[in-house]
C-alpha cells in the first residue's frame, strides 16, 4: 500500500511542477499589462482633472529671454516721462518746471544813455543826417514840466532834467530814451481839476523791458503845476 502511494506521488510531481510554472507565467502576464499601483496612483489626478474626450494641452510659455528689454520703458511719446496710470511713476516727485518770476529790467544810468546817444549822433553826422534830439538821453520818470508855450506847429513844453537841471524843449513826438510825447494839453477843464491848480499836462508813452523779453507799454502824465510867487497867484501859462 505504501509503495502505491509513493508511486503515485512520485507521477504527479512533474505535473504539479507544470502547474506552478504554468501559475507564475500567468502572474507576469497580468503585471505586464495593468499598471501598478503607484503608477495608477500617480495618473490618477490627471485622468480625474481632463474631461473626458478631450486631449492634454502643453503648459503656456513665456516670450523668450532674448525678447526682454532689460531697462523698464513706460508708453507714451515722451519715453522718459511716465503716463500718469504708470504704476512706476513716484508723484511725490512730480513738479512744475520752475519759472522765475517776470520783472522789469533796469534802464542803463545816464553816462551809459550819453555814450550811446554821442554814438548815434556822430554816425548821422558822418552820413549827412540830422542828430537825435537832446531828449532821447533822458528817460521820461526824469523830467518834470517847466512851462507850456503856443507855437506855430501847435503846443510845446519846457521839460527839465531834475537830476541834472538840464532843459529841453519837446513838441508831440518828440522822443526820449525809453517813450515819447503823445500830447500835450493846458487847459484845466480837460484834467477835471477844480482849483486849476494843475494849468498844463504832458501824456508820455513809457517803454518797460520785461525780464522775459516781453515789451510793455504805458502812459506817464507830467502835469504842469506852476510855483505860485510869495504872496501871489500861481503864474499864468504863455
Amino acid at each position: 500500500m505504501n509503495d502505491h502511494a509513493s508511486c503515485r506521488a512520485y507521477r504527479a510531481l512533474p505535473l504539479a511542477g507544470a502547474s506552478c510554472l504554468a501559475a507564475l507565467t500567468l502572474v507576469g502576464v497580468a503585471l505586464a499589462q495593468s499598471p501598478s499601483a503607484a503608477a495608477r496612483k500617480a495618473t490618477a489626478g490627471l485622468s480625474q482633472s481632463a474631461p473626458s474626450g478631450q486631449a492634454e494641452t502643453a503648459p503656456a510659455k513665456g516670450p523668450a529671454a532674448d525678447s526682454i528689454p532689460a531697462t523698464y520703458t513706460a508708453t507714451g511719446r515722451d519715453p522718459f516721462r511716465r503716463p500718469a496710470g504708470d504704476p512706476f511713476r513716484d508723484s511725490a516727485k512730480t513738479r512744475e518746471p520752475f519759472r522765475p518770476p517776470v520783472t522789469d529790467l533796469p534802464y542803463p544810468d545816464f553816462p551809459t544813455r550819453e555814450a550811446k546817444w554821442r554814438e548815434i549822433r556822430d554816425r548821422r553826422l558822418d552820413q549827412g543826417q540830422p542828430p537825435p534830439a537832446e531828449s532821447e538821453k533822458y528817460l521820461v520818470e526824469e523830467l518834470t514840466v517847466m512851462g507850456i508855450y503856443s507855437t506855430e506847429r501847435g503846443l510845446g513844453a519846457l521839460l527839465k532834467d531834475r537830476r541834472l537841471g538840464t532843459t529841453m524843449f519837446v513838441r508831440e513826438g518828440s522822443k526820449f530814451w525809453n517813450g515819447s510825447v503823445i500830447n500835450i494839453q493846458r487847459s484845466p477843464r480837460s484834467f477835471g481839476v477844480a482849483d486849476a491848480q494843475v494849468v498844463g499836462r504832458v501824456t508820455c508813452s513809457e517803454i518797460i523791458v520785461r525780464s522775459n523779453g516781453q515789451l510793455v507799454t504805458k502812459q506817464r502824465l507830467l502835469d504842469y503845476i506852476p510855483k505860485a510867487p510869495a504872496g501871489g497867484a500861481p503864474t499864468a501859462v504863455q
